[in-house]
């Protein structure tokens, strides 16, 4: 999992910041998330929805190498409690990396930038713990001083102990950004993401064995009263989302989310709704 090239990013990165000038920044947020169907269930008997609090914070140094490029370079730490499934129960420590380069002067100049974030996923359930590397690339444009265009590319891996929870996936994004005020931002989004999915479902579901790479049956993730088989294979998700975000003050925001997604491996369709609402704090 770790690449020599990504690696050798950290190390110049690293060689580099010792001459630039640093600008330290701490990011939190906190808020409730909303999934109504953690189980990737097909069947409106198998589907099991919870809701969880999710907290993120961030301290980070930016160093402005030139004029057009900029290193930020931070740590992280990130958790999640869930109100009935305790098994997803997770914390999640980590460091990022980024470089940011803007093609010339003003705030509509466009830029991209390269991310790699590399942590350790610790779960309740400990057979889902593992490592976790991401590398995302974006870039955007500003249209008018209040659209603007982002879109980008990101990878993930995480490796467990137990293989069944490996998962690797990619995704593409495009969004579209409008300041209707100066303090209200709205953003409307898609994303296309494939990889590994974990679907439950209550036996005997001969249609998913053909598709599973891996089955486990009697899995109690949901609870021992009715143990669910659980199947891992390869989806394809589409994910449109909308989302709004309103400044209070200087350093505090509130952001709320929704999305909806539709996840497929034919015959296999899944639905999931996503909502999370959340206050930010910047510093």
């Amino acid at each position: 999992m770790k690449r020599k090239t990504l690696t050798g990013l950290w190390g110049l990165c690293a060689l580099a910041a010792g001459h630039a000038q640093a600008e330290w920044r701490l990011d939190a947020d906190t808020g409730a998330f909303f999934d109504s169907n953690l189980s990737n269930a097909e069947r409106e008997s198998d589907v099991r929805a919870d809701w969880a609090w999710r907290s993120d914070v961030r301290i980070g140094n930016g160093f402005q190498l030139t004029r057009d490029l900029r290193l930020n370079a931070a740590g992280d730490l990130r958790g999640e409690i869930w109100d009935r499934f305790g098994s997803f129960n997770q914390i999640d420590p980590g460091a990022l990396i980024g470089l940011r380069y803007r093609f010339g002067l003003g705030r509509q100049a466009p830029w991209l930038l390269l991310e790699n974030r590399f942590g350790y996923d610790r779960f309740q359930e400990t057979e889902r713990s593992g490592w976790t590397e991401s590398v995302d690339l974006h870039g955007g444009i500003e249209l008018t001083e209040r659209i603007a265009l982002e879109a980008g590319y990101g990878f993930e891996n995480h490796v467990a102990p137990d293989t069944f929870y490996d998962r690797q996936n990619h995704q593409a994004l495009i969004r579209a950004i409008v300041d209707p005020v100066s303090s209200l931002r709205v953003a409307v989004g898609y994303i296309y993401r494939e990889g590994d999915v974990i679907s439950y479902a209550t036996p005997p579901r001969p249609d998913l064995v053909r598709l599973a790479t891996e089955v486990r049956p009697g899995e109690t993730t949901f609870g021992s009263g009715h143990p669910l088989t659980a199947y891992k294979l390869l989806g394809r998700t589409h994910d449109v989302s909308v989302s709004a975000v309103y400044t209070l003050t200087k350093y505090v925001s509130l952001e709320v989310d929704y999305d909806y997604a539709v996840t497929l491996h034919d015959p296999l369709q899944y639905e999931n709704h996503f909502v999370a609402a959340k206050v930010l704090f910047a510093y």
